[in-house]
């Protein structure tokens, strides 16, 4: 298993970029090196207590799985419906979805940013998405964000 990885949009290309615990960020696809100023509760203790990219403090958490993926699993249950007994393959698709979601682990995602943490442990801080919080953010990378910072 990998360590606390820390994922972000490089400010530079706007892909995605990965740092560790160190601090010292680098974008896959750019190359280019970014600083993240972590706490101290981050670095020494792995506590998620703010984000390390935007200084934000609210996050939500969520299960560590591509939504395009689960979307797909989904559609390809309702295209071969017509085709199966008693639509079966609708509850396949429900079934594969629940294991999935029991097996796959849960990161916490920065509302203001959109940095995901990984690896690292759950703050009792951190719950479920609320879409009245998200919606006092906007989209990641909106006007609105760049205000705040």
């Amino acid at each position: 298993m990998r360590g606390p990885e820390i994922a972000f949009t490089c400010p530079h290309c706007g892909r995605e970029a990965a740092s560790g615990l160190d601090g010292r960020g680098r974008c896959g696809h750019c190359g280019r090196e970014i600083a993240l100023e972590l706490t101290p509760a981050l670095r020494a203790r792995s506590v998620v207590d703010r984000c390390p990219r935007c200084q934000g403090e609210q996050m939500y958490v969520q299960r560590d799985f591509n939504q395009k993926a689960g979307l797909l699993i989904v559609i390809v249950g309702a295209v071969l419906a017509p085709f199966t007994p008693y639509y079966s393959s609708l509850f396949v698709a429900a079934a594969v979805d629940a294991v999935l979601y029991m097996l796959l682990p849960e990161i916490a995602i920065c509302y203001r940013c959109g940095t995901h943490f990984r690896g690292f442990p759950r703050s009792l801080k951190h719950q479920a998405f609320d879409l009245h919080i998200a919606e006092q953010y906007g989209p990641p990378g909106s006007a609105k964000e760049e205000g705040r910072h």
